[in-house]
């Protein structure tokens, strides 16, 4: 790597001189990573170190200079950058004016020139085909942390170091070429017996047993809680997690990383359902080459997966801009392949305070009064983007249902670990037929199903998102994936559900049918004349009609929704459940959706378990009785908890058993209320939209607005 001797040696004189070394990283989980690591390697090899990462919403990417000088000022010697600065010229040149050196890792494209910093190390530096040259920032500071172990004489101890590489390769999407795969082959191992009591309490949330992890796990369970992080709080905690020896405190961690996690899922869908209430308002936005929307509503963190959803949906890019009170708009896009919105963007670079990016994904700034001349030039721009007819997907083998064995997906595990540059194994199998299913999963957004061949010879299939999507009515022919069972362990093999080819179509199934009475006065006389509707409602208790919360819910030709929802992700899992083909919509709202009232009733329901129910808590049971997620009833056990009301004596996946208690508050009980502030604000405000919404608006989100098939 070049520079990569003048950056240890340098290195090794500040830690000689014990001279303060600050790291500067970034915000997603590549830049996580990356400083962990190299926090980790100073700190053991003797450094006085420090670290920072901007905050994503406040600075964006890179080394803004007002934040620079107030780091310097703190008596910072060396800077050492870590998945960023490679366009950092400024920057580089306002910490030398101050006498403080520079040295920078980095893996993103060169500029026309480089920093002149003490040493750029950057795998794009090398020629093309070099082993090294698709490395992401965190393979790069391994590189250099490497490199320093070796000048101590402990080369073998980077080794311990691969497990946050693993993550970091992973969650950038790295290329499974050369050095990147090989590291990810060592990682996965490192991380299947890591002693970092960070990655230990992500995985117990995740429920992931450790002998069995593979990339796949990285990619759907734990990147996403780390990403989280950055996108709506300070991605700086995420260095903490990862590089703390307190236990209590990385469990602390988890648990914010986990309630952020669930919130993000809950802005997105928030973002979806208004951008598709705008697409129904002004349908001729749609007939633009690109999706263009902004509002003052939306969080910043969250527009660009929100922006990837549309554009799956409409087959075109998808530009999300949050409207800021500083007069700018921040904006996401996401685009398809064969139309290059990068080189779009720059068509228009006239209309934009700042963009960056590549082909399928950038970022822009743009003032307001600008979004209707920049979505005409943007169109105009696309016009000639090639646009594929259809999706693909290559089969690599067809197989027959005997042969889906341990040993056919230990041979297949050999290929691994897959990726951009290495897609995993895809197989096929014809003529089945599915002769039994069932929607399972903590939201009901997954599916079971047992298909048969015209042998008789049947398979268990796992359709992880596919609760809502239509089963095959007839014969077909199934391509899918192996993966090892995380649930039945040994030698279980998963056969997981990728796509399907019907011999002959079933017939059309009409969607169900939505009739609004949200603004009807006499709503409880005309659910009552209805015949046999089955009522949904939560957190309220009705005179003269019987209603059941999600968990009781059962498959109806009438759904009545008392109460608005919790989120979009709730509702989906009760109409997957359900299947209703009429809808009612009354969406009363909840009073229990700020904190002294969910207080007052989840202290309630608590109190009742302890003297009735042997002090057993079944989470979906306690959530219903809230009208609130999952998620969120856990974090108001853990808030009484932190207030010392409540000792959680054992768990077991969703169950608790709780004692009461007398015990002095935790010093972080404040943090986890604020956590839990936030889960409630937004439930309340996915109920307000829910109250107002149009009718298509909620029958489209309701078909299109989830998460992406992830298990997690």
């Amino acid at each position: 790597m070049p520079d990569l001797e003048q950056a240890v040696t340098r290195l090794n004189q500040a830690i000689k001189r014990q001279e303060l070394i600050c790291v500067w990283g970034d915000f997603d989980v590549d830049g996580q990573t990356a400083t962990a690591l190299l926090i980790s390697t100073l700190q053991d090899l003797g450094a006085r170190v420090t670290f920072y990462i901007p905050n994503r919403l406040t600075e964006s990417h890179g080394i803004k200079i007002p934040t620079l000088e107030q780091i310097l000022a703190q008596g910072v010697n060396l800077l050492l950058t870590c998945d960023t600065g490679i366009t950092e010229h400024e920057a580089v040149q306002a910490a030398q004016v101050t006498g403080t050196d520079v040295i920078i890792t980095d893996h993103h494209d060169l500029a026309d020139t480089l920093p002149l910093a003490q040493a750029v190390i950057n795998p794009k530096r090398l020629p093309a085909g070099h082993l090294l040259r698709e490395l992401p920032g965190v393979g790069v500071a391994y590189k250099l942390a490497e490199a320093l172990y070796k000048s101590h004489r402990r080369a073998d101890e980077s080794e311990a170091l691969l497990d946050l590489v693993a993550l970091g390769i992973v969650a950038d999407v790295a290329q499974q070429t050369g050095d990147t795969r090989y590291l990810l082959q060592k990682g996965l191992a490192t991380l299947q017996d890591t002693s970092r009591p960070g990655l230990q309490a992500l995985l117990e949330n995740a429920n992931l047993k450790t002998n069995r992890l593979t990339e796949d796990h990285i990619g759907f369970w734990l990147a996403p809680r780390l990403n989280a992080l950055g996108r709506l709080g300070d991605a700086n905690l995420a260095v903490e997690l990862l590089t703390t020896d307190n236990r209590a405190r990385a469990r602390i961690i988890a648990l914010q990383l986990e309630a952020l996690n669930d919130r993000r899922k809950m802005l997105v869908d928030r973002v979806v359902m208004q951008a598709l209430s705008q697409l129904e308002d002004t349908p001729s936005l749609t007939e633009y080459n690109a999706i263009v929307l902004a509002s003052t509503d939306w969080h910043p963190g969250v527009i660009g997966i929100a922006a990837n959803r549309l554009m799956d949906q409409y087959g075109k890019p998808a530009i999300l801009i949050a409207l800021r009170p500083d007069g700018l708009g921040r904006g996401s896009a996401r685009s398809i392949p064969g139309c290059d919105i990068h080189r779009a963007l720059k068509t228009q670079a006239p209309l934009l305070a700042g963009f960056g990016g590549h082909p399928l994904a950038a970022g822009l700034a743009i003032r307001p009064d600008n979004i209707p001349d920049f979505r005409r030039g943007l169109s105009a721009a696309l016009a000639d983007c090639h646009i594929a007819a259809e999706k693909t997907l290559t089969i690599d083998a067809m197989v027959e249902l005997p042969q889906i064995s341990a040993d056919l997906l230990a041979t297949i595990q050999q290929l691994g670990p897959f990726g951009a540059g290495n897609p995993p194994v895809q197989l096929g199998c014809r003529g089945l037929r599915v002769i039994e299913e069932a929607i399972f999963g903590k939201t009901g957004t997954h599916r079971r199903l047992i298909v048969q061949d015209e042998a008789g010879r049947q398979q268990e299939v796992v359709w992880w998102g596919g609760a809502t999507e239509r089963i095959p009515g007839g014969r077909f022919d199934l391509a899918f994936s192996l993966s090892p069972d995380d649930y039945q362990g040994g030698d279980a093999v998963q056969v997981e559900w990728r796509d399907a080819h019907e011999w002959e179509p079933a017939p059309v199934i009409r969607p169900p049918e939505f009739i609004d009475w949200r603004q009807t006065s006499e709503v409880q006389t005309n659910v009552a004349e209805l015949a046999n509707p089955l009522i949904w409602a939560e957190g309220v208790k009705l005179s003269g009609l019987s209603a059941l919360p999600r968990h009781q819910l059962y498959p109806a030709d009438t759904l009545v929704i008392w109460t608005a929802p919790p989120g979009q992700d709730i509702l989906q899992q009760v109409l997957a459940i359900v299947r209703p083909r009429h809808i009612f919509l009354v969406g009363q709202p909840s009073s229990l959706d700020s904190l002294p009232t969910f207080a007052k009733q989840l202290m309630g329901l608590i109190k009742y378990t302890l003297s009735h129910k042997q002090n057993e808590v079944y989470l979906p049971e306690l959530a219903a009785a809230l009208g609130h997620r999952v998620t969120t009833a856990r974090l108001g056990i853990n808030w009484l908890v932190g207030q010392g009301k409540l000792t959680i004596m054992q768990e077991e996946e969703e169950r608790l058993i709780l004692q009461p208690a007398q015990n002095t508050p935790i010093a972080t009980v404040a943090v986890i209320e604020d956590m839990l502030q936030a889960m409630l604000a937004e439930t309340m405000a996915y109920r307000h939209f829910f109250k107002k919404a149009s009718l298509t608006a909620l029958e489209i989100g309701s078909a299109f607005s989830k998460e992406p098939a992830e298990p997690g």
